[in-house]
């Protein structure tokens, strides 16, 4: 199994994500491969005429040479960051590789992400317009694919995990897909909103004792915490008190063209700038 992290360039806390797709790796004991995404030349100019995800064209020579070259020393410093954040995190030289693709990140993240164990996406990617955005939405929404949308935390921990548990299918698959986070965890949180449990239906698969029971069935311990009031404040409230890296949660919303839809809980916790990493599934 690999771990896939997107090197998106841009203006993004990129390093901050590769941080955590090193330690993540390092603790599954699994390789690492960095994906670029970036349009054939030919094709960026039919979209372009002065630049592309924020590169600058070099002067002088056809459009499509100029793309290229400036894909090239885009290319060269993702490299160079990807290869400085891992030797930093002590990962061998041969535990992390790049991939280069052509092909716009909307095409290409959910096609090689498709059996990977994480995808790693820079917190930014939620948000932003550009096809970087797009193919967040693409991969998670459309696709049905996890994502972890990582933190802005300089040095992101991966000891403390909290699961958003409502016995939701997307909150199921979402600790389905994340499994390795779970097992990279030094401890395991099952966080509840006490007020949107049905007292009538305690022993439902709302019932935080059906993902514990699934947990240990893993070789994993957990322990359970409640909470009221709005889910997603709820939810980083609780993270940030037990210094919890990680929130596993369902992802939930739908895609339209060009639009990015989320439900109230996601929305608010995609948009918590300084909030832990997000381990999603739809």
């Amino acid at each position: 199994m690999t771990i896939h992290a997107a090197l998106t360039e841009g203006e993004f806390s990129l390093r901050e994500s590769l941080t955590f797709a090193c330690r993540l790796a390092k603790k599954l004991d699994t390789d690492l491969i960095g994906v670029t995404a970036m349009p054939d030349p030919a094709r960026a100019v039919l979209m372009t005429g002065v630049s592309m995800h924020g590169m600058a064209i070099a002067a002088g020579g056809t459009l499509a040479q100029g793309i290229r070259e400036a894909q090239d020393e885009a290319r060269q410093n993702l490299e160079a960051l990807f290869k400085e954040v891992c030797e930093a995190e002590g990962m061998m030289s041969d535990m992390y590789s790049i991939e280069h693709h052509i092909g716009m990140p909307s095409e290409v993240y959910p096609r090689v992400t498709l059996l990977t164990q994480a995808f790693v996406t820079p917190h930014e990617c939620v948000s932003i317009g550009n096809d970087h955005g797009l193919a967040f939405e693409s991969t998670l929404l459309d696709k049905r694919l996890p994502v972890i949308a990582c933190g802005t935390e300089s040095s992101p921990s991966l000891e403390t995990v909290v699961i958003a548990w409502d016995g939701s299918p997307q909150a199921a698959r979402a600790v389905r897909f994340h499994t390795g986070i779970l097992k990279a965890a030094s401890r395991i949180i099952v966080a509840q909103n006490e007020d949107k449990i049905d007292v009538q239906d305690r022993d439902g698969t709302e019932a935080p004792e059906m993902v514990q029971s699934y947990l240990t069935s893993l070789g994993l311990t957990s322990e359970v915490k409640t909470f009221n009031g709005k889910v997603a404040e709820g939810l980083l409230t609780l993270a940030s008190e037990n210094a919890a890296g990680v929130i596993i949660a369902g992802a939930y919303g739908h895609s339209r063209i060009e639009e990015f839809i989320f439900g109230g809980v996601s929305r608010n916790l995609l948009r918590a700038d300084h909030g832990p990493a997000l381990a999603l599934a739809h």
